[in-house]
């Protein structure tokens, strides 16, 4: 299991493609080889979730930290994986300035 101090995460940006956002991180640890891990969002998720693009980066970031945390020598993070509709509904419940306009305005 990784834990933070084994590990700096940096992020390396973000890379449009056709129906999906791709948001690249480096992964340095220790004496190891750095990892490339990108994360991908739908583009329409922005539009149908209310999710800014302000917030992407970060969600990215949440939802990598919460995997490097599960990760075994058995089940390595994939280099490779998508964002959910539950990952942002996740990312919303954790981080409350992070509501969409919609959730503020039913209030």
């Amino acid at each position: 299991m990784a834990t933070r101090d084994m590990w700096i995460l940096r992020y390396m940006g973000v890379i449009p493609q056709m129906e999906y956002l791709e948001y690249g991180f480096r992964i340095e640890e220790g004496d190891k080889n750095p990892r490339l891990i990108v994360l991908m969002i739908e583009s329409e998720f922005f539009k149908k979730y209310d999710l800014k693009f302000q917030e992407a980066p970060d969600l990215c970031y949440q939802k990598l930290l919460a995997e490097l945390r599960n990760e075994t020598a058995q089940l390595p993070v994939s280099p490779r994986f998508s964002v959910t509709a539950s990952d942002i509904a996740h990312y919303r419940e954790s981080h409350p300035t992070a509501k969409s306009p919609k959730q503020v305005r039913s209030k």
